[in-house]
């Protein structure tokens, strides 16, 4: 294993004035370590299994491009047409019935890393004769981590993302003139990795499924093509799953892509005002009087603000762990860039502080 590292520190005194002052402390690191070697006959270290995902380390290699980066993250992409030859090449392959959604691919590729990029830390301190104001923030910026907070919860049919990775054009039923629509989308909606399921809830003029043994006009589709591939590669169409009649509708309470972990990956990248203080220490002249060297009140509070580049359900990335007992008396573990439940209150505590310095 090598790790390389990077620190720097900064003070500085932007302002200085007989009744004025301003420190600012900045703290900057950078680091990532990299697997170099392993004992014959391990191919990689796996540091968990979760979210129809892994997080493994394998060796660096060039040849291959594998990286070595401690804090990779592996999951299946969309289960392709790979017959060149064929209309269909690289269309998405698409389950039937009720798992009439995106099929994955055996193998999984690397998605993320849970390592950031670089992390700053800053603490402003600004005076005025005897009264100061503090501040701390802290930036992170790079890496990801998954949540199985949202996974779980969009499968139960809950949250906003289950309406954000709709599409609804406003076609009414099936026929030619959707499928020419999806045809006319298809560089977001058949050959990107958007998990985007087409149509809509009964709100929105959703289309007319009946996979429960009723009409409900809350179905949508996956567009793709259901087949298979022959022994030689070539590509044998079952039916198309674009829009036109036949295609296999679902209720879109339950178009969630399962099989995947990318569609509940998130940026990692967050900025949290940390802690803020306002404080007064009294005059010499006063606490002379009472024998003491120093008497300073304070109040502070923490938690003031929290900036992320992408949420999952209000998850603090800083939280993206999950604790799980070890079976074999290992204690507990934390399972880095993966989380599961940690949504919790968002808590700003107010306190008061007093000094004394005898």
């Amino acid at each position: 294993l090598e790790s390389e590292g990077f620190e720097l520190s900064l003070g500085l005194t932007p302002i200085r004035t007989e009744n004025w002052n301003w420190d600012l402390n900045i703290n900057y690191t950078a680091n990532e370590s990299k697997i170099l070697a392993l004992s014959e006959g391990v191919d990689y270290i796996e540091f968990w299994s979760e979210n129809k995902s892994v997080s493994r380390g394998y060796v660096v290699n060039l040849a291959t491009g594998e990286d070595g980066l401690v804090g990779n993250m592996y999951s299946p992409k969309i289960k392709r047409v790979t017959d060149p030859n064929s209309p269909y090449f690289n269309y998405p392959l698409i389950g039937q019935g009720e798992d009439a959604e995106w099929l994955p691919q055996e193998e999984r590729v690397k998605v993320g890393n849970y390592n950031p990029d670089f992390i700053v830390g800053l603490q402003s301190s600004l005076s005025y004769k005897n009264l100061s104001l503090n501040l701390t923030f802290d930036w992170r910026s790079g890496g990801q981590y998954m949540s199985q907070t949202s996974r779980y919860l969009v499968e139960d049919g809950y949250g906003q993302q289950i309406l954000d990775n709709l599409v609804n054009p406003g076609i009414p039923e099936l026929g030619p003139e959707l499928k020419q629509w999806v045809l006319d989308n298809a560089d977001r909606l058949v050959f990107g990795e958007n998990f985007l399921s087409v149509g809509g809830p009964p709100s929105d003029g959703g289309l007319p499924e009946g996979l429960s043994g009723r009409t409900v006009y809350d179905g949508v589709f996956s567009p793709g093509v259901v087949g298979t591939h022959d022994e030689n590669g070539n590509f044998i169409l079952e039916n198309e799953n674009l829009g036109d009649v036949g295609t296999n509708l679902i209720p879109f309470s339950v178009a969630n892509p399962w099989e995947f972990g990318t569609p509940h990956m998130f940026d990692a990248d967050y900025i949290k005002l940390r802690e803020i203080s306002l404080s007064y220490d009294l005059p010499n002249k006063f606490v002379d009087r009472i024998g003491i060297d120093n008497l300073s009140f304070a109040v502070y509070s923490r938690n003031i603000m929290l900036w992320t580049k992408d949420s999952a359900f209000g998850v603090d990335p800083e939280r993206a762990f999950q604790a799980e007992t070890s079976s074999d008396n290992r204690g507990t573990q934390f399972k880095q860039g993966i989380e599961r439940y940690n949504v919790e209150p968002w808590l700003v505590p107010v306190g008061i502080r007093i000094g004394i310095t005898f």
